[in-house]
């Protein structure tokens, strides 16, 4: 049987170079001599080939679906060019992705819209008990003051009463 003088252990560190044309030509032949004549060989290849192929499908779908993602928020944001905003808004009208896109789009947005007045209504309830609390330690700080002076002057017990 006829392998090109490689042994499959050969093949197995050769095989990702081989793969990715990053053989010189002479191992290039030698490689492709083995999967010829070596099953065992060319089934390993056809898989790895296969999920190669496979994973660049995946990585082409996630590069398609950031490009839109950037293309519908430069669009919401008002920050791309009117020829851009004209190509976009027809991509909307025809393409289900894109528009399920700026539909999470805007429903992030209201999202955060909806947490920042959350979080500023919360800071304006913060303020508010701040000052109530305030104002309940002053005037416990100004009853037990008055607490304190009213046994020194009897004779104004009634007139410092109404403070307490």
């Amino acid at each position: 049987m006829l392998t090109g003088e490689l042994k499959c252990s050969d093949i197995n560190k050769l095989l990702i170079r081989y793969i990715n044309f990053d053989l010189n030509k002479k191992d290039n032949l030698r490689v492709a001599i083995h999967l010829r004549n070596c099953p065992k060989c060319m089934e390993k290849y056809s898989h790895i080939l296969k999920r190669k192929n496979e994973l660049k499908k995946i990585f082409i779908e996630i590069e398609k679906k950031l490009r839109m993602q950037n293309e519908i928020s430069s669009y919401v944001d008002k920050e791309c060019e009117k020829e851009s905003r004209f190509i976009i808004e027809a991509m909307l009208l025809c393409d289900e992705d894109y528009k399920k896109e700026l539909l999470e789009l805007r429903n992030l947005q209201n999202i955060f819209k909806k947490t920042e007045e959350i979080i500023l209504e919360n800071k304006k309830t913060n303020f508010t008990n701040k000052i109530l609390a305030r104002e309940r330690i002053r005037k416990y700080e100004k009853r037990k003051f008055l607490n304190k002076i009213i046994p020194l002057f009897p004779h104004l017990r009634h007139a410092l009463a109404k403070f307490v």
